[in-house]
């Protein structure tokens, strides 16, 4: 079944396994999927293409995903993004929720939960 509305999704997430989970899920949905893993690979990705919605990682080795996403809201101010993190960051989810993110996942993600974000 197509998708009416396909979707360039970005997955962020230093685990690669979990980022290609991900994108395969959504793949099979319809949408197209960049991944990255790594803050520094997402600002980049974020340069070259515009997102229609990306998941991004908050626990990451050097740059993590809050800092991260501030550098591409610089870039691309509407940019809507979803935190995802399998560990109690309170702050930093406070801190990106404050800046506009959209949400926070928790890991393992629900796959149901994500799909129906897509929709909205």
């Amino acid at each position: 079944m197509s998708n009416p509305r396909q979707l360039q999704i970005l997955v962020v997430d230093d685990d690669v396994d979990i980022a290609n989970s991900l994108a395969e899920i959504f793949e099979m949905e319809g949408h197209l999927v960049t991944t990255a893993n790594s803050g520094r690979d997402a600002i980049r990705a974020c340069e070259q293409k515009n997102f229609d919605i990306t998941f991004m990682d908050i626990a990451m080795p050097g740059q993590n995903g809050v800092e991260s996403f501030f550098e591409i809201r610089k870039i691309k101010p509407r940019a809507r993004v979803y935190m995802m993190t399998g560990y109690s960051v309170e702050e930093l989810v406070q801190q990106a929720i404050a800046h506009g993110a959209l949400g926070v996942l928790h890991k393992p993600v629900d796959v149901r939960q994500v799909l129906s974000l897509l929709a909205a």
